[in-house]
């Protein structure tokens, strides 16, 4: 029964409608392999591609009763399943997208956690350094880098002059820096 004709196929979607099994099993024998061939095309995957022959059959036996005998039957079927194929897809990759973020998502975690890590580290080798510094040029970091404040405010707060500021701020730099040289 596998080569069917035209009037064959109507006969068996009539008998279909009525619930009869057997011409549900004659239609899934001759359109199975045929089916299972152009959907193995768009989705490559042997196992994805047997899943939806099997999930096109389904549908179509739930449905049995609302099938037009009049209608092509074989045309039916191949739009069917192209939709089934076309919701696949955007599934795959909607899936693939949610992946993709998720591992980027985690990778960024990564890099966040590492770069805090290095960070404190950081901070804690700066403040080693400062705490070595006069007491005045620690107040002037602090007012410059911690609370952001410019040359004039940090002149003003600690009744200085903004040129004092700036030279102290320098060195701190330039011992900041030989610092640094020395632990690399």
């Amino acid at each position: 029964m596998k080569n069917l004709k035209k009037r064959d196929i109507k006969l068996l979607v009539s008998e279909l409608k009525e619930g009869n099994e057997r011409a549900f099993k004659a239609l899934y024998q001759h359109f199975h392999m045929k089916l299972y061939h152009y959907i193995l095309q768009y989705v490559k995957s042997i196992h994805a591609s047997e899943e939806l022959v099997q999930e096109v059959f389904i549908k179509i036996w739930l449905k049995r009763s609302k099938l037009k005998e009049q209608k092509d039957f074989s045309s039916f079927l191949y739009v069917m399943t192209r939709n089934m194929i076309y919701d696949h897809l955007r599934q795959l990759a909607s899936r693939n997208k949610l992946h993709q973020t998720y591992f980027e998502f985690q990778e960024l975690l990564t890099y966040k956690t590492s770069d805090d890590v290095q960070l404190k580290e950081y901070e804690r080798f700066l403040d080693n350094i400062v705490q070595k510094l006069s007491k005045q040029k620690q107040k002037i970091y602090i007012l410059s880098t911690k609370e952001g404040k410019n040359d004039h405010e940090i002149a003003e707060i600690l009744g200085i002059s903004s040129k004092t500021v700036k030279n102290n701020l320098w060195e701190i730099l330039k011992i900041i820096k030989e610092q640094l040289r020395l632990t690399t």
